[in-house]
């Protein structure tokens, strides 16, 4: 129940808030933030909050929706896709292009996956197999393109009062490397463990790094990098930054 000596500006956000988390059409909720973010303070932001800790959500699902609110409010006119507005060099449009990269290596893992669950037999030399274990190994240098995020991109935006926003996306990141290193393990293991118990355990990995995967991606491409450019706008400071990353590498460019 709402409380009645709550703001208005409490209860909108309370609303708003719950109907990002039932994945109502971002574009529309993006829009409605924007036009409502001038009128809340953090006091407003923080009952809301609140309000979904007693509704029964957990303190890291609530984290990560006050984040997304914040961000989409301020998106305003950032709605193009920076791949198509960036220049060709510029360190996001890599970083994007990275992202569908990753998204094709995840529907590769899907497809053959999907294959295996209908063999009876599989050998650790049979094509599906070998399939298999090549795009784990894609999947695992994708920690690189993490790692450049956690350790180049995000603290720019920590100095920008966005440590929130980026603790949020770190812990996806958490939660996609825990996926990425079972998958690994399931692979080692493949032949200690017999056939139906590894189509089984294969199964329910791929889900769990497909969904939590595609989401972060989304969020990063619609609401995250969208935003930074609009709270980094010295040019210095993405070239700085690309300098770094390219010492580090980019994923899947030297496989």
């Amino acid at each position: 129940m709402v409380n009645i000596y709550e703001s208005r500006e409490t209860q909108v956000v309370t609303h708003l808030l719950k109907r990002i988390y039932e994945g109502e059409d971002p574009e529309l909720l993006r829009k409605e933030a924007s036009q409502f973010i001038t009128n809340v303070e953090l006091k407003d932001i923080a009952a809301a909050k609140q309000n979904l800790i007693n509704d029964g959500y957990s303190p890291k699902v609530v984290q990560q929706l006050s984040a997304t609110f914040m961000l989409m409010g301020i998106l305003q006119e950032q709605s193009n896709n920076p791949k198509t507005r960036l220049p060709a060099n510029h360190l996001l449009r890599t970083v994007m292009v990275e992202h569908d990269l990753i998204r094709c290596f995840l529907t590769d893992l899907n497809d053959v996956v999907e294959t295996i669950q209908h063999l009876n037999h599989l050998t650790d030399v049979s094509l599906e197999f070998r399939k298999l274990a090549h795009i784990t190994e894609h999947l695992n240098i994708t920690k690189e393109h993490i790692e450049r995020e956690e350790d180049v991109i995000f603290p720019s935006l920590r100095r920008c009062s966005w440590m929130s926003s980026c603790l949020a996306i770190q812990d996806d990141h958490v939660s996609i490397r825990t996926e990425i290193d079972k998958l690994l393990r399931l692979i080692v293991s493949f032949n200690k463990i017999g056939f139906e118990e590894f189509k089984a355990r294969l199964t329910t990995i791929t889900r769990c790094l497909s969904q939590i995967t595609l989401e972060h991606l989304f969020q990063e491409d619609e609401i995250l990098y969208p935003i930074a450019l609009g709270i980094i706008d010295d040019a210095k400071v993405w070239e700085q930054m690309k300098a770094v990353c390219d010492e580090i590498g980019y994923c899947g460019l030297h496989l």
